[in-house]
């Protein structure tokens, strides 16, 4: 099998980053899938979108991530008006950065819906409370993980959509992290 990309995904606070991060200092081409994402959603194509679809989500002419995240993770109908928008473009976009690559890319995916049924993936988990620990140290309000974490499929979705390595502390993501790519690579 060519591989040419593994999406590296979980719930919020999982770990996702940290892994990615292993996995860059391994010498693997790693993207965020949220950057790409950033640089659609501030496209003219999409501030059209936003302004005719989430007004306020425009303040002084620019696009306030933090607004749409309020108003989308709190509202089920309009996270998937907007995903339906945007994820075409985000993978078409995705696939264009994979193709030029040599080698294997590994993807942070924050919201992989149904974009894992396109690569093999890796999902980092921690439990909930770990998840929420985490969260609060980036300064994250607790209301604000809650309504993100209800947003988020339950842990046996996760669990069913690849392999899973559990994050409980950075020494066994490293172990864990080393053991997929030499099994990867036999």
């Amino acid at each position: 099998m060519d591989i040419k990309a593994i999406i590296i995904t979980g719930p919020i606070g999982s770990g996702k980053s940290t892994a990615l991060s292993i996995i860059k200092k391994l010498g693997y081409n790693t993207i965020d899938l949220d950057e790409v994402s950033g640089r659609i959603l501030t496209s003219n194509d999409s501030i059209k979108f936003l302004t005719e679809n989430f007004p306020t989500t425009i303040v002084d002419n620019q696009v306030s991530r933090k607004k749409i995240a309020d108003i989308v993770f709190d509202d089920k109908l309009q996270l998937e008006k907007l995903e339906k928008f945007l994820h075409p473009k985000i993978l078409n976009n995705l696939n264009e950065i994979i193709n030029k690559n040599e080698g294997i890319t590994f993807v942070e995916v924050s919201a992989p819906k149904n974009i894992h049924k396109e690569f093999q993936t890796i999902v980092i988990w921690s439990p909930e409370e770990e998840r929420i620990k985490r969260l609060q140290t980036r300064g994250m309000e607790i209301i604000d993980i809650k309504n993100r974490i209800k947003s988020q499929p339950k842990d046996d979705w996760w669990f069913s959509i690849g392999n899973v390595i559990k994050n409980d502390n950075l020494n066994n993501l490293n172990n864990e992290i080393n053991n997929f790519l030499n099994n990867l690579l036999k």
